[in-house]
């Protein structure tokens, strides 16, 4: 994957640190929203030439399983894989492929085991800048400065990942303190309008990120529904600056906000 990002021109690498495995969701596992299990989102994967050799090997296998009567929500299932899983609809309903797709990507993508060592062997395997997503505690980003990392993004996944984690704000103000000046932070999680964005630049954030307010926009208006959104942030950011007497960023600061009490 990270030569497929380097031929395809990506700007960056950006490792997702906080879902080696995914958090408690209770809305999600009432709802029985669970969409990887059902082949949606893994088109990465089921694109990737490496992970279709895995799989086809792992077809064989599963065609000598032993032939069990599926359950109506069994069928339901397999016709959604069927459907998301890249080639004729009818052939991938009569082969084990879509299912064992699944079941590798399930296999692949939770992995506790993943560490600082593994990370610190990025820097050598590609010439594009690397960006850590997930830092929420200063020995964390001190630790990803010292791998020689470009950046880092202080963000809770947006709070669906730890019950009742420290907010992305908070954690940035002391990530910051920690690691100086020099280091480019990003800000993730909490971004809803322009004033979210003036005071994530105020507390030391070089950029903050959009998360699911440009969501919004696509599922309303498609294209330009994201457009309109992001749109609306950056008038939203001029104005509020220019209320404030400020302006560039580079003049935002601390000394515009006052502390919650």
């Amino acid at each position: 994957m990270i030569s497929r990002a380097e031929s395809c021109g990506a700007g960056a690498l950006v490792i997702t640190l906080d879902t080696t495995i995914l958090g408690w969701r209770p809305q999600d596992l009432n709802l029985g929203s669970l969409p990887f299990t059902r082949g949606h989102g893994i088109a990465q994967y089921t694109s990737d030439p490496r992970f279709n050799k895995i799989i086809h090997n792992r077809a064989d296998v599963a065609a000598d399983r032993p032939k069990t009567r599926p359950s109506l929500g069994a069928v339901r299932t397999l016709v959604s894989m069927s459907k998301q899983h890249p080639g004729p609809f009818g052939k991938n309903l009569r082969s084990a492929e879509p299912r064992v797709a699944v079941e590798a990507f399930l296999d692949i993508y939770s992995n506790p085991g993943l560490s600082w060592d593994y990370l610190a062997t990025l820097r050598h395997r590609t010439s594009l800048p690397i960006v850590l997503k997930g830092i929420l505690h200063p020995d964390d980003a001190r630790k990803a400065i010292e791998l020689g990392v470009d950046a880092i993004i202080v963000s809770n996944h947006g709070g669906r990942l730890v019950d009742n984690a420290i907010a992305s704000l908070d954690a940035l103000i002391t990530i910051r303190e920690a690691v100086g000046p020099q280091p480019t932070i990003l800000l993730d999680s909490g971004i809803r309008s322009g004033t979210d964005v003036l005071i994530g630049l105020a507390l030391g954030a070089n950029a903050c990120l959009l998360g699911r307010p440009y969501i919004y926009g696509l599922a309303l208006d498609g294209e330009d529904g994201v457009r309109q959104i992001i749109e609306n942030i950056v008038a939203e950011l001029e104005v509020t600056m220019g209320l404030l007497g400020v302006r560039t960023v580079q003049d935002l600061s601390r000394d515009l906000l006052t502390p919650a009490r």
